[in-house]
């Protein structure tokens, strides 16, 4: 599967140019609208919120891009398959009706809100790598998680990023203490300090 990540702030992009310096994808520093005019990508993704509330930022983008009817039909598949409210951090996959297109929906809030647990942004990535595979997408343009409503450090972002897609390039064959261990995400050291005296 190809994937391309994309972001258009250059500070945000140099973090994700080095996390995934070493990675088999490619890296865009760009707005979604200057990308999709010039790539085909068979599958895109809206980080938006639980409620399918795609009118600003990137998921403004995707709607100014592909029509209303995409905002649409992600609510309609909301308030059918997840009784209107879709947990942060899973996926699901629709038709874009568009060019031929995917959309994979991954809620990284509930509402636009600041993340407390940038180890969420972990789990998005992973849920949508996983959609794609299942549903045997061929080439994905993914957004940085989390990094603009959700006023997580891009090299937090990039690094939570970077752990899903690592973990998705070795899936083992048992899992055990050892696994989990070697696998867990921890929480970092700016947020354990920030959450010291609540937990």
């Amino acid at each position: 599967m190809k994937i391309y990540l994309i972001e258009a702030d250059s500070d945000k992009f140099s973090c994700l140019k080095e996390a995934f310096a070493q990675e088999d994808v490619e890296l865009v520093n760009c707005y979604f609208e200057d990308f999709i005019r010039e790539t085909y990508v068979q599958c895109v993704v809206s980080p938006a919120n639980s409620f399918g509330l795609m009118d600003g930022g990137y998921d403004g983008a995707l709607t100014k891009w592909y029509g209303d009817q995409l905002q649409q039909r992600v609510q309609k598949y909301i308030i059918e398959n997840f009784y209107g409210e879709q947990p942060v951090g899973t996926s699901f996959i629709i038709e874009a009706n568009k060019d031929n297109q995917y959309l994979i929906h991954t809620p990284t809030m509930q509402t636009p809100q600041m993340i407390e647990d940038p180890r969420v942004i972990y789990q998005c990535m992973r849920s949508t790598l996983i959609e794609a595979k299942k549903n045997g997408i061929e080439s994905i343009l993914i957004p940085m998680f989390g990094g603009s409503t959700g006023f997580v450090l891009p090299e937090v972002v990039a690094d939570m990023m970077l752990r899903a897609y690592k973990q998705m390039q070795s899936i083992p064959k048992k899992l055990d203490w050892e696994y989990a261990k070697k696998t867990e995400v921890p929480l970092p050291k700016l947020f354990r300090q920030r959450y010291r005296f609540r937990y």
